[in-house]
């Protein structure tokens, strides 16, 4: 990782302590790492337990959508609380193509990290998709990883203080 990438990453700090609302700080810190990962677009799901959803929390250029957490990549992340890392969506059985299809973008590979609270039940899922040179490597799985733990307290505050829902 080159020194420009780990300065960004030691601003993932500046921007928790910043004057932005939570809300506009986990979008700025999923800026952040989209540009430290080299990934087109990151997206921050919400998961929805009691209804079997996540919706959309942040999704460039997409606005909120839901999904069931029995389809796809991000259900699957969400129900087995595991990272999934995925070279090619073509050859991968767990792909639900659906927001592809209604979007018009094509989602060519990804990382789907689960985003856990301090009692280790899933608060949501954040997916790195479309890495825009090669393979992601492990040290950005790692990072991705790591990326989901950070936003985890800020995402669980944001959660308990009904300024996000989790349950419907």
């Amino acid at each position: 990782m080159n020194s420009e990438k780990l300065k960004k990453l030691s601003q993932l700090n500046t921007i928790m302590l910043n004057d932005l609302s939570l809300q506009e700080a986990l979008q700025e810190a999923g800026d952040l790492i989209k540009d430290i990962i080299e990934v087109d677009r990151v997206s921050i799901f919400i998961y929805h337990e009691k209804i079997g959803m996540l919706s959309s929390f942040r999704a460039d250029n997409l606005g909120e959508f839901f999904l069931p957490d029995d389809k796809g990549i991000v259900g699957y992340v969400a129900k087995h609380k595991t990272i999934k890392v995925v070279k090619d969506t073509k050859k991968e059985p767990l792909f639900y193509d659906e927001v592809d299809k209604e979007t018009g973008y094509n989602t060519k590979n990804l990382i789907a990290v689960p985003i856990l609270d301090p009692e280790n039940k899933v608060l949501g899922v954040v997916e790195l998709i479309n890495k825009k040179n090669g393979d992601f490597s492990p040290k950005e799985i790692t990072i991705a990883n790591l990326f989901a733990r950070y936003i985890s307290e800020p995402l669980n505050y944001l959660i308990k203080n009904n300024q996000i829902k989790n349950s419907d």
